[in-house]
């Protein structure tokens, strides 16, 4: 996804992206989400159920908090932003996918400083 985000960013910011192009790897970015939304969520589900984990539970709800922000900015500007409005308002959508990205990108940190290694220590695999 780290590495999407990038792409994303470079397409918006290159005027001669053709806009269906940018959508393109919007699409592409929200089925990579969706699975590892899919995947994390259920990783969470699963560890609160594990005694051994209680201590974590306030760093999981907060964790898990911000997700839905992100989730719901991401979802916005899904909706918002279509080759015809990518067309007409480049430099906003230069600006907000550069935004948005960089919490992906930021959010993907932290993951791999808090739920990477528990997901390694239990023996899960599949976050992106």
């Amino acid at each position: 996804m780290d590495k999407l985000a990038d792409r994303l960013i470079t397409a918006a910011r290159a005027r001669q992206t053709d806009p269906v192009a940018c959508r393109a790897l919007m699409t592409e970015f929200e089925r990579r989400y969706a699975c590892h939304r899919a995947e994390e969520e259920a990783f969470l589900i699963e560890d609160r159920t594990n005694p051994a984990r209680s201590i974590f539970d306030r760093e999981l709800m907060s964790f898990r908090e911000e997700f839905t922000m992100l989730t719901e900015s991401w979802e916005a500007y899904l909706d918002y932003w279509r080759p015809a409005q990518i067309a007409a308002d480049r430099n906003s959508y230069i600006g907000e996918t550069a935004d948005l990205m960089t919490a992906f990108k930021l959010r993907i940190a932290l993951e791999n400083q808090l739920l990477c290694p528990l997901v390694l220590e239990t023996g899960r695999v599949g976050l992106n």
